[in-house]
């Protein structure tokens, strides 16, 4: 295994008396490692959170009783902001100016794209039949027959099969965009900063799109996290010099606790402000979410550079299949969601509801990577993603 460093290297590995070392260009870096569990894991939860209280009609996560807990989901939502950070992070350590377009889009292909297919293409063509999902087409005041090849492209450009998917099509523009990308690390540096702000303020005003159902509108709310991953990385040592110390971390978690209890006491949503056709081309309000995940990609790097290595080995296990674990879990929990009540993971104590739901969810998905990957050996990666 390559060396594991950071800017804190031996407290990423819990020795708190290290010295930092300089890191070369293409270091294994044990805290975004580390990160990626993280946010594989609130991806999962922010989705089993949802369940736990809406497999039952008669249940209500805004009721005042249990409003206190609301902050929980405005912390875990939009955990897909830390996959896309950790994502211009790696492009710009691992593969900029080492790996031509080209080969870059077929291992990207591979890797993603056929486990996309192989498992996607089923959950798709199982949707269109269940007649659950059609694509009216009407020209001229016409509505034509419905098109199976037509409501079949549509599921698999937009991920609308399960409510995970949407992240495919998005990621694999961000991956065609690549030469931009490209050329935006090679800017000088000032610019690259405007650049970044300028998206930023982009996302702010077009917020993401509803149900995340357009692969564009989403890129237009996430180059700017992708932009920042590669600043980020760029700087680092400078950054974690700062960031990877008790009091910034505290301070940090103090910060991005206030944002999310505004959020969920104050405005009373625990989520991102999404645009419909049909909204305008004004903002539609003040997009807290993105403004708490900047402060939590500064607060996870600098905890996991101080501790994580005291769970190293859960953490990187999490981190090796957390491809594996998004493409399972939004099956799963479909499963879930269609379970009778007598087998549901389901007892009414919200709290208890969410640990049970995400647990359950996290076992049968980590289940059936491990039966996938002895059953498939070496081609486990291009059908499950890891």
């Amino acid at each position: 295994m390559s060396q594991i460093a950071s800017l804190n290297a031996g407290r990423a590995t819990g020795d708190p008396q290290a010295v930092p070392q300089k890191s070369s260009s293409r270091e294994h870096i044990a805290y975004i490692e580390y990160f990626r569990a993280l946010a594989i894991v609130m991806i999962v939860s922010g989705h089993t959170f949802a369940l736990a209280w809406t497999h039952f009609a008669d249940e209500d996560p805004t009721a005042a009783g249990i409003s206190l807990l609301n902050i929980v989901p405005s912390l875990i939502n939009s955990g897909t902001a830390y996959f896309v950070f950790i994502s211009g992070f790696l492009y710009r350590q691992v593969f900029f100016e080492r790996m031509a377009f080209g080969e870059f889009m077929r291992r990207k292909a591979l890797y993603i794209g056929l486990p996309y297919l192989f498992i996607g293409l089923p959950v798709a063509l199982a949707e269109i039949a269940s007649g659950t999902f059609y694509v009216t087409m009407v020209k001229d005041g016409m509505a034509y027959p419905r098109n199976g090849f037509v409501e079949l492209v549509v599921l698999m450009a937009t991920g609308r099969m399960v409510n995970a998917y949407w992240y495919m099509p998005f990621i694999f523009l961000v991956f065609l965009a690549s030469p931009l990308f490209d050329r935006f690390i090679r800017l000088p540096a000032q610019l690259r900063y405007g650049i970044v702000a300028a998206a930023f303020v982009v996302a702010m005003w077009v917020h993401r799109p509803i149900a995340n159902l357009n692969p564009f509108h989403s890129f237009l709310y996430f180059a700017n996290i992708y932009m920042f991953g590669m600043l980020f990385c760029e700087y680092r040592e400078r950054i974690m010099a700062f960031v990877a110390r008790p009091l910034p971390v505290a301070l940090l978690a103090c910060l991005i606790l206030a944002i999310a209890a505004v959020q969920a006491l104050i405005l009373n949503d625990t989520s991102n402000i999404e645009r419909a056709p049909g909204d305008g081309v004004m903002p539609l309000g003040f997009d807290l979410m993105l403004i708490q995940k900047y402060v939590g990609f500064f607060l996870f790097c600098g905890f996991f550079a101080l501790w994580g290595g005291y769970a190293a080995k859960p953490l990187r296990y999490i981190a090796r299949n957390s491809f594996g674990i998004y493409f399972v879990h939004a099956i799963v929990i479909a499963a879930l969601m269609r379970m009778p009540m007598a087998l549901s993971p389901h007892v009414g104590e919200p709290i208890t509801d969410f640990l049970l739901y995400t647990s359950v969810v996290f076992a049968i998905s980590l289940t059936i990577i491990e039966i996938g990957k002895r059953l498939l050996g070496r081609y486990s990666r291009y059908i499950i993603g890891c």
